[in-house]
């Protein structure tokens, strides 16, 4: 048995960032043997376990073949003769396919190495075609690192997976995660390889334009492309994000396309809409990143919610309304 500490671990110590976790792939042993060592097995498809001390991933060297369309349709086959070179093979790219042994000897048989001095991001193999899901990985690992390029065959890679239907088949899950990782990168990096190799089909659907600068915070950023692309951008992928992800997202459209010369009526259910504490809370969150409206705004939602209601209890439900609303309307007015 053979220890070999494996992928982002060492891409990130290599380029002086920090090491968030470790995995390790094991050469030259069973699940036997790794049960009988204290590990915890916890992998479905293939052999993952969890270290007895540490709770650190080791999996044993395996290969793997696609069988079918999807990032899930492989067969995997692990034993003792599965080479480290072999299991290093079937990674996504260079930069992530390089190991380290127990000695703190670096192993690197395609050329990681030279790819994070000279800041490549390319492929490993041709299997890079076989699962999908890399080029989202891809993607996001291009929005990690600023200044590294794709390399020039890769390129040729992702335009023949853009003529096939293979991203039809990811899991809507799946996308969002790695969306919500890019998205806490330079997202904009992460976008241009999905429209400069016309990859917005089906998950960024309607990524027609890209703005110059957005915001660090995710969902704010994730407002702005949706804004600058006619809120039609990835419209299937809303399917799949968190609640916070979506208000965002609608509230932002509400305060952007809200207009001044609305009817009295409009402009009282516009802001009445955010007098829930949670909605207020984005509101006033989102308004700020709206220079020529964010002060009209916050006067007028502040105002309102400094109402006091309380001489009314003596009146009929019908008639507190009509006054609730009367007093509303003339805040908004107030501030025209």
């Amino acid at each position: 048995m053979k220890i070999y500490r494996v992928g982002g671990a060492i891409r990130d110590r290599i380029l002086n960032l920090k090491v968030e976790d470790s995995d390790y792939v094991v050469v030259g042993s069973t699940e036997g043997e790794m049960i009988d060592k204290g590990f915890r097995k916890v992998g479905k498809d293939f052999p993952v376990f969890l270290h007895p001390e540490t709770n650190e991933e080791y999996a044993l060297a395996r290969k793997e073949r696609n069988i079918g369309s999807g990032h899930k349709a492989f067969n995997f086959y692990f034993s003792p003769e599965v080479s480290l070179e072999e299991d290093l093979k079937r990674r996504d790219i260079t930069i992530n396919a390089i190991a380290e042994d127990e000695y703190g000897n670096l192993i690197d048989p395609y050329g990681g190495i030279a790819d994070l001095k000279n800041g490549v991001i390319r492929h490993v193999s041709s299997a890079f075609t076989e699962d999908p899901l890399r080029v989202l990985r891809l993607a996001r690992f291009y929005a990690k690192f600023d200044g590294f390029e794709i390399h020039a065959d890769t390129k040729t890679i992702l335009k023949k997976i853009s003529q096939s239907d293979e991203l039809n088949y990811l899991s809507g899950e799946r996308v969002w995660e790695e969306t919500l990782k890019a998205l806490n990168f330079d997202f904009l990096r992460f976008l241009k390889v999905i429209k400069n190799f016309n990859l917005q089909e089906p998950w960024f659907s309607k990524l027609s334009e890209i703005p110059k600068i957005i915001d660090q915070r995710p969902e704010i950023a994730l407002s702005q492309v949706d804004q600058a692309n006619k809120y039609n951008f990835c419209l299937k992928l809303k399917k799949y994000m968190p609640k916070k992800f979506l208000k965002y997202l609608e509230i932002w459209k509400q305060i952007q396309q809200f207009n001044k010369s609305s009817s009295p009526d409009d402009k009282f259910l516009f802001f009445t809409s955010f007098l829930n504490d949670n909605n207020r809370v984005i509101f006033l969150d989102i308004i700020k990143y709206f220079d020529d409206k964010s002060e009209y705004f916050f006067n007028v939602i502040d105002e309102i919610t400094k109402i006091d209601f309380t001489d009314l209890t003596s009146h009929k439900y019908d008639e507190i309304k009509k006054i609730k609303k009367k007093k509303i309307i003339n805040i908004i007015d107030r501030y025209e």
